[in-house]
């Protein structure tokens, strides 16, 4: 109830906090009361008074205070804080190099005034020579620019990245352009400087004996990251399922744990003893991985329920993992949200609960007991958070159990002999050396193993995004696997004495369903996606057929909208295959997502405008020989294609001259159409194409419009909004965008036309549902 009540905080949002220690005192004193006389319902009010707990400490974490950095958002700032962690260096496909820092803030001065502040923030500066900056943990930083709200895509089954970094202790951004940093030196926080020079000498000695790429891959594998692995490889991890291999996780803590209790066994050492080895073993671990938050979480709660089995306490195993889960989520509340706490409680109780039952089935069907014993953790784990997977992931790779018994175990040997290798480095160079160079070697076996696997057929398979009943139903059927013999028959014979019940509570949800079935026309589904900057929109017909208008993307390439946001958002909705793409024009903003795209999902046709093939294999970053090219087709003026009772409409696909580079004057005008019901998408056209559409006779008139240019004041003429009379408008644009986009003026033009606006940077996904004749409209974010 607890973990009801954070979640109904964060859903529903909660009460004053005057009202809710009230409410929770009151609770208090009716359970105090109802044991002191013995009360059979005094368990209901225990649930209740944790329910209102946890929304009291969602409240109080959800709630910034005043000082906190995010109150100066818009604000240009200069800000004072201390280094947390090392800083991160990424580079961008045109070769330019940012650092991101990450820091504490102590002060800040806007508008020249100096006062104390407080909260996590990035600072990001770009790298203007070959060198770092010379900074350690602990030292002071001054930066200058304007305080922002990180902000992710605000998209269903996306990760919520504003909340993971308010987790973090993340609340505010701040970019220094070329300005950069000014470093002050400080001799504090030893230990944490201690920490990354040993895992320094950890990367150096690595270095003196593999590949830059073999090195990071080693790294990750110790310490987490993806930072200089190659993408292949992280594809092939990823497709193969044991991604999570590099990422610090439970896995890791489970590992060590284990091999710690197996070397105990085999020397026969006392329960006491295999204790001290396992806990000694977490800690030393925990210590070399920075003692970063997701380290001790899996720390606490992999260690804890290792240990009570090493024990051999199970029962008491599950109780720790639960109280271990209750307690941090009771410190901090926002880890209930947090995609790595949810997957490491739920794989760890599947570990508990699930992986014992598989293991003693697959044995008594004849697989040998190793064997087993691998399947029935892979299995376990995978079973026990596939409603996590699916919602987040909408994949789960079938080659996961070969990759599991085939190069997760080389992996474990590379994990224990890094380990030892950079301890011997200490004493005994030589000796670090040769076993990394043993490590390299078993680095290419598995790169090779999980190529392979990767590529096999069916090597991945898409799941549907589970609803709460669908997850409900879910865990009930495993929840049935993991109950007796006697206790199943018992369940059996209880639906038989109530039959009669039962048929008649079925029947009649049965003529309900039906009946809502037929009396519900089918619907026109169109979604404008959240992608930032940039133009987004699904079409899905009553018939299932999906149709993409744009697809969003960056101009330097920094973050791959298509693989990253446009992918993940159509197999949440069951989309496996696109009919067509319609591009309105070259932008980056709007087609660069599309090179992803067609190498991730079948895709019939794409439609361009007229700017030529060759700019469109630019903005994705396609080679000219690339075959996916083959699909493109330029849209003509008047072309139409009728599907399950929609129409799509070449509204509008202007000349381009050939001696003129290609603008948003190309963008081409498409029109769907449903009944009475109607979408402009209008892409960036101009006043002057808007005023040319008009001229040649064409009628626009649409119930919605997706505005031009993203609210730019180049687009959205009054006479060419007069002329499409829309009811609603869609504004496509990115929080917080350098453009100013949408522009003051656009809106002010729109609501005096009596339009109902929307905007991807507040809302978020916005989704129209029509029968072509009445409209919903259901945005993501209020």
């Amino acid at each position: 109830m607890l973990w009801a009540g954070i979640a109904a905080g964060k859903i529903f949002g909660a009460p004053g906090q005057l009202a809710l220690g009230l409410l929770f005192i009151l609770l208090l004193v009716a359970a105090g009361v109802m044991v002191w006389r013995r009360s059979r319902i005094s368990w209901l009010a225990f649930l209740l008074l944790f329910l209102v707990l946890g929304m009291i400490r969602f409240m109080a974490v959800d709630k910034l205070p005043k000082q906190d950095i995010s109150h100066f958002a818009q604000q240009e700032v200069k800000v004072t804080g201390t280094l947390r962690e090392e800083p991160r260096v990424t580079e961008d496909l045109t070769g330019q190099k940012k650092i991101r820092y990450e820091i504490d803030v102590s002060k800040v001065n806007a508008a020249g005034q100096e006062q104390s502040a407080s909260g996590g923030m990035y600072v990001y500066s770009r790298l203007t020579s070959q060198e770092l900056p010379q900074v350690q943990v602990g030292d002071e930083i001054k930066a200058s620019g304007k305080v922002r709200i990180p902000q992710g895509y605000q998209n269903p089954g996306q990760l919520d990245t504003k909340l993971l970094l308010k987790a973090q202790g993340i609340t505010a951004s701040l970019s220094t352009g070329k300005r950069g940093i000014t470093v002050m030196p400080r001799e504090t926080k030893t230990f944490a400087r201690w920490i990354i020079s040993i895992r320094e000498h950890y990367r150096n000695q690595m270095l003196q004996v593999m590949t830059k790429e073999d090195a990071a891959a080693v790294f990750a594998m110790l310490f987490g990251g993806y930072e200089g692995i190659k993408s292949d490889l992280l594809q092939d991890f990823t497709a193969t399922g044991i991604v999570h291999i590099l990422s610090v996780s439970g896995s890791h803590i489970s590992l060590l744990a284990a091999v710690m209790a197996w070397l105990a066994g085999l020397l026969h050492f006392p329960k006491g003893i295999t204790a001290v080895m396992v806990i000694g073993a977490i800690v030393l671990y925990s210590i070399l991985s920075g003692c970063v938050p997701p380290v001790i979480r899996s720390g606490i709660m992999g260690g804890l329920t290792f240990l009570a089995l090493a024990l051999e306490r199970e029962k008491t195993a599950g109780h720790i993992l639960l109280l271990t889960g209750i307690v941090m989520t009771a410190i901090s509340p926002l880890l209930l949200f947090h995609i790595s706490f949810q997957l490491s409680l739920g794989a760890t109780a599947g570990l508990l609960y699930l992986a014992p039952k598989i293991r003693k089935w697959l044995c008594l069907h004849g697989m040998p007991e190793l064997a087993a014993g691998s399947m029935a953790i892979t299995i376990a784990a995978q079973a026990a958070t596939l409603p996590i997977l699916a919602w987040y992931f909408n994949q789960v790779s079938l080659s996961s159990l070969l990759a599991n018994l085939l190069a997760v175990p080389v992996i474990e040997l590379i994990l224990i002999a890094a380990l030892l290798a950079g301890l011997a480095g200490f004493a005994l160079p030589l000796a670090g050396k040769v076993i990394f160079t043993a490590v390299s070697l078993l680095l290419g076996i598995v790169a090779e193993i999980v190529r392979i696997l990767a590529r096999l057929p069916a090597s991945q398979i898409w799941v549907p995004s589970p609803n709460a009943a669908g997850v409900a139903v879910y865990y009930l059927l495993l929840g049935w696997f993991l109950l007796k013999e006697e206790q199943r028959k018992f369940l059996v014979q209880q639906p038989g004495r109530h039959k009669h019940w039962l048929a008649a509570v079925g029947g009649v949800a049965l003529l309900v369903f039906g009946g809502w079935r037929y009396v519900h026309p089918p619907e026109l589904m169109v979604h404008f996606v959240d992608v930032g900057q940039g133009d987004c929109c699904l079409v899905m017909t009553p018939g299932g057929h999906a149709f993409l208008f744009d697809t969003g993307g960056t101009r330097d390439g920094t973050f791959d909208v298509g693989a990253r946001v446009d992918v993940p958002y159509l197999l949440h909705y069951g989309v496996r295959r696109l009919d067509a793409v319609f591009l309105t024009h070259a932008h980056e903003d709007h087609a660069a997502g599309c090179g992803a795209i067609l190498h991730k999902i079948p895709v019939g046709k794409v439609y361009t405008a007229g700017e030529g093939l060759s700019a469109y294999a630019r903005s994705m970053r396609l080679g000219d020989n690339d075959p996916v090219l083959q699909k493109f087709e330029m849209a003509r003026q008047g072309s139409r294609l009728q599907i399950d009772g929609v129409t799509i409409e070449v509204l509008y696909a202007p000349a381009i001259a050939a001696d003129q580079p290609a603008g948003n004057e190309a963008s081409n005008v498409y029109r769907v159409s449903y009944g009475r019901a109607s979408f402009l998408l209008t892409g960036d056209l101009t006043k002057e194409r808007e005023h040319n559409l008009l001229q040649a006779g064409i009628n626009p008139e649409s119930t919605v419009i997706k505005a031009g240019h993203h609210g730019s004041d180049t687009s959205s003429s009054e006479e060419f909004l007069q002329a499409v009379h829309p009811g609603f408008a869609v504004f496509c644009v990115g929080r917080d965008n350098g453009f100013g986009h949408p522009k003051g003026i656009v809106l002010k033009r729109y609501e005096a036309a009596g339009i109902k606006i929307y905007r991807t940077d507040e809302n978020g996904a916005i989704v129209f549902h029509t029968d072509g004749r009445t409209m919903q409209v259901e945005p993501y974010a209020s």
